[in-house]
């Protein structure tokens, strides 16, 4: 009894899924199919019962294909054959999902068996042939792949053939590995071998080629990774970095790097995995751990020469860091004190110990880039960044607790690396009064080398304002000292410390470092570095850290500003390809245009401070709008986009977010925004938003906005280079961003949006649909039309447009459109109205908008308006809606619609000639489905 109850809920279930297929709601369909199933029968003896079930299978996989779950509408439709042998209908569907889940050979078998039970079926037979092209183009691209690994191969190991061909085989194997077709067939065809032996005994051309087509072969695998470390070998790579030839062994740099990038998993995205743990064990633990002791071999080997060594370090800049679980792993090794090791040997102060590792002008900063990368891993969980800044200070503690000066330099010369790397490591240490008289000691010092690094320790420490104040009375007089001698090295460094503490002060009112105006006399001194000849690049440095720092001042911006030749000069420091110079011309540029956080202080809070005698923010009648705009636009003229350009390249996120401050201050104004798209500032701009800081990358994305909203898309943003734009703009419509940022970002994709339809579903594929649509729903007035005529242009797309033809959306798309029509804000109800006029094509979209109560209402609203817009869009829309059905039509001429409708039937006016037009189309739609008759008069 119960057996047949199930079989009846069942027949009923399968007639209501067909119901909602029949109307296109296809996830209810598939839902009614599945709860079908699981009370159908599965006996084998049920013959008849069987099919039944083989049919809901059949008609769920259609569900599954309109729904594009093409792997389960290929297992329905499978399974649905056996209870159906070929079915037409079960082996298409099977055929449709084979075919889009890329299973080309499977869905040209199923389709060739299906042409012979329906020979007429024209649809098979486009199908079939279209598989055959595909089938073809695919066998094509692969024959030819086979065929140049093949060839290459035989061109390197044959005797016949000219050294000259040999090298152009060798050069065309290595762009065939760093191809992903090209990788897979080296691989699979066995040919690694081959490349491990013309590694081994081949030329240092041939060994270098051999090692970037291993590189090429890691890139993206974890399988080819695994073997290509297996066959090469660790120690064997360990030999190649040392070697003495430069550019084989920065090529053998390249394999761990990218096996290392294969191997250490990214972290899950957090909007993906919002309850998902992060995983407590890094994944391919031992080969990870096996290829960080070789970069740390590779760091600490003294045979490793300076530019390598740079090039092993820059590994952990770009590959450790993706992961902390890498980080904390690597610190797990004495990754960090084995850098501290190396920061200390660029000191120059030869020892027993490692008084041979080679060492390069930039060795310190790539250390330096390093740390603040993987501390930067750990975000804000600041017990989890302890390990990696304890290791660093217990490093340079020992250099600092032994007796000789030699050593204390060294310790000196790390503490500066840790500065620039980690500064709240580095001024913890220096705090300690133990290591400050270290540091002075080293200052009495009557040797170059001496005063040298401890000049340069006093002036990062004061950057720091925990530190200003015992700075200010214990190393004060001794920069004066350095500032006096005679050595510009010295003095340059012992500038800047002066700078930095007379900016810095000592934290209260009644204790100001320097008297009022000093800062201008220290400014001709710092001038005086800064525009000395292009080989002093190293004062010219030093020089610009001092001018960040005086540049705080308002009358040092606007003299700095006048100053041509120093200005000149810091621009020319800024196309440099230094990354020492980043943080120093960077700084000054976030001065000088007054990109800063500026904190918003009551006036409350400005008598408390007084009273509290607490030193607060002072703005100076030159740091106001006009002067900042004068000083700006000086800049633009002098260069400045391109600078930043060139300095964007930094993997800084400190520096790329002072960058994207900066191009932010220059878009403000209309004026620039043409300039910075013809220097590649757009370009630039994608790629600060894409890797920054939080602030960074919203600072970045909305200088793009402001260029997108008034520049015409398809000059500024020809092709697809649109595209890089939609990313950047939709982050700054999450709910956290701030009025202006939404507000701003949606003008700039509404631009966009009316270029062509590639760009509007490119704003689909990046999930930007629900963001602009959530926006409409605003209290804000100025989002919510913005959000409004974003929509407008994006119902033009296809997918957009069905989204709206769908009658159970939570949202209730064409309610809220129809709504919003009838809003007082004119722009508003243009936007609106306008979507509604193209939605309305759609007799789907009509009957949902004829459920609206107050439908008619705004209907005629949008009739009789004074605004000749809204007259037009309210007659097409009138239109729109009598010719999608009789029923529909019927009330609208039943209303008070009908009369407006054939008054701009006859009205000769000529700014009313669109909204006649419409209006000639419904009367005609109306008299067509004989609810009007025309008088002989209108005939």
């Amino acid at each position: 009894m119960e057996k047949e109850e199930d079989q009846k809920g069942a027949t009923d279930l399968k007639s209501e899924g067909n119901a909602h297929f029949k109307d296109g709601k296809y996830d209810l369909a598939g839902a009614c199919y599945t709860q079908a199933l699981k009370l159908f029968s599965q006996d084998e003896k049920d013959k008849e019962k069987l099919k039944e079930r083989g049919v809901i299978l059949k008609n769920r996989a259609a569900c599954y294909l309109k729904l594009e779950k093409y792997d389960k509408a290929a297992d329905d439709a499978t399974e649905s054959l056996k209870y159906l042998p070929n079915d037409p209908k079960a082996l298409f569907r099977k055929c449709q999902a084979q075919e889009k889940l890329g299973k080309l050979e499977g869905a040209f078998r199923d389709a060739r068996t299906l042409l012979q039970i329906e020979p007429k079926n024209t649809a098979v037979q486009e199908m079939l042939k279209r598989l055959t092209s595909r089938l073809q183009a695919k066998g094509d691209r692969v024959r030819t792949t086979d065929g140049l690994v093949d060839e290459m191969f035989t061109a390197i190991y044959s005797n016949e053939v000219s050294e000259e061909r040999k090298a152009q085989a060798v050069k065309n194997l290595v762009i065939l590995a760093n191809d992903e077709p090209g990788a897979q067939r080296i691989f699979r065809g066995g040919e690694l071998p081959r490349v491990i032996s013309l590694l081994n005994s081949g030329s240092n051309e041939q060994k270098v080629s051999m090692l970037k087509v291993l590189k090429g072969l890691c890139t993206n695998s974890k399988l080819r990774s695994f073997s290509v470390l297996k066959e090469v070998t660790l120690p064997r790579l360990l030999t190649l970095i040392e070697c003495p030839e430069t550019e084989l062994a920065m090529a053998s740099v390249l394999v761990p790097q990218q096996a290392l990038d294969s191997l250490i998993p990214k972290p899950p995205d957090k909007k993906d995995n919002k309850n998902q743990e992060p995983p407590k064990e890094l994944e391919n633990k031992e080969e990870v751990q096996g290829l960080i002791m070789l970069i740390l071999d590779a760091i600490m080997s003294e045979k490793v020469g300076a530019e390598s060594r740079d090039a092993v370090i820059d590994v952990l800049i770009k590959v450790i860091p993706k992961n902390k679980l890498a980080v904390e792993l690597f610190v797990k090794l004495g990754g960090v004190r084995k850098l501290m090791v190396v920061a200390a040997a660029t000191a120059g102060v030869k020892s027993r110990d490692n008084e041979s590792l080679v060492v390069s002008n930039n060795t310190r900063m790539h250390i330096s880039v390093s740390l603040a990368k993987m501390v930067d891993s750990f975000g804000w969980h600041q017990k989890e960044k302890e390990p990696l800044m304890e290791d660093g200070q217990a490093a340079i503690s020992q250099y600092l607790t032994q007796s000789s000066s030699e050593a204390h330099i060294k310790g000196a010369t790390a503490l500066c690396c840790l500065f620039q790397g980690i500064q709240e490591a580095a001024s913890s240490l220096l705090g300690k009064e133990e290591f400050l008289g270290k540091i002075l000691a080293l200052a009495t010092r009557t040797d170059r080398l001496s005063q040298i690094v401890a000049s340069e320790t006093l002036a990062l420490g004061a950057s720091d304002k925990n530190l200003s104040t015992v700075l200010n009375t214990q190393a004060l007089p001794v920069l004066k000292d350095l500032y006096h001698l005679k050595d510009d090295s010295i003095r340059v460094r012992a500038l800047v410390g002066l700078c930095k503490l007379g900016t810095t002060g000592g934290g209260t009112v009644n204790d100001q470092t320097f008297v009022e105006g000093a800062t201008l006399k220290l400014y001709k001194s710092v001038r005086s570095f800064l525009t000395k000849s292009k080989k002093e690049i190293e004062l010219r440095k030093w020089a610009a850290e001092g001018l960040s720092f005086l540049t705080m001042d308002a009358d040092v911006k606007e003299t700095f500003i006048e100053d041509r030749e120093a200005l000149r000069a810091l621009l020319e420091l800024a196309k440099a390809n230094d990354a020492t110079l980043l943080y120093g011309v960077c700084q000054t540029l976030v001065n000088l245009t007054n990109t800063f956080d500026k904190p918003d202080i009551p006036d409350e809070m400005k008598q408390l401070g007084e009273f509290a005698q607490v030193k607060l923010p002072k703005f100076s009648e030159k740091d106001g709008e006009e002067y900042v705009k004068k000083r700006i636009k000086k800049l633009v003229e002098e260069g400045l986009i391109s600078a930043l350009v060139n300095l964007s390249n930094t993997e800084s996120d400190n520096s790329r977010e002072m960058i994207s401050r900066v191009f932010m201050g220059i878009t403000k104004e209309q004026e620039h925004r043409g300039m910075t798209v013809q220097q590649g500032g757009v370009k630039a701009l994608v790629s600060l938003a894409a890797q920054n800081t939080e602030k960074g990358a919203d600072f970045a994305a909305q200088a793009v906005a402001k260029v997108a909203i008034t520049m015409n898309p398809e000059v500024a943003f020809p092709g697809q280079r649109s595209y890089g734009l939609i990313r950047p703009l939709l982050k700054l419509l999450h709910p956290s961003k701030t009025g202006l940022q939404q507000f701003e970002s949606l003008m700039a994709l509404t631009n966009l949006a009316q270029m062509n339809d590639e760009v509007r579903r490119h704003i689909v594929k990046e999930k930007g649909f629900p963001l602009i649509e959530s926006l409409m729903f605003e209290d804000h007035d100025l989002i919510k039309r913005a959000a409004t005529e974003c929509m407008c242009n994006m119902v033009m797309c296809e997918e957009v447009f069905k989204m709206f033809e769908k009658e159970d959306t939570p949202t209730e798309r064409v309610k809220l459109m129809t709504l919003l029509s009838g809003e007082d804000d004119f722009q508003l109800a243009r936007a609106a109205s306008g979507a509604l006029a193209v939605l309305s094509s759609s007799e789907k979209v009509c009957n949902q908008i004829i459920k609206v109560s107050s439908y008619m209402d705004i209907q005629k609203q949008l009739l009789v308006s004074d605004k000749k817009e809204l007259r037009h869009r309210g007659a097409h829309i009138a239109a729109n809606m009598i010719a999608s059905n009789k029923e529909i039509a019927t009330k609208i001429i039943e209303s008070e619609i009908l009369e407006v409708l054939m008054v701009f039937s006859k009205d000769t006016d000529p700014e009313m000639s669109m909204a006649r037009e419409c209006a000639e189309r419904a009367l005609q739609a109306a008299v067509e489905m004989s609810l009007i008759k025309r008088s002989d008069e209108q005939n």
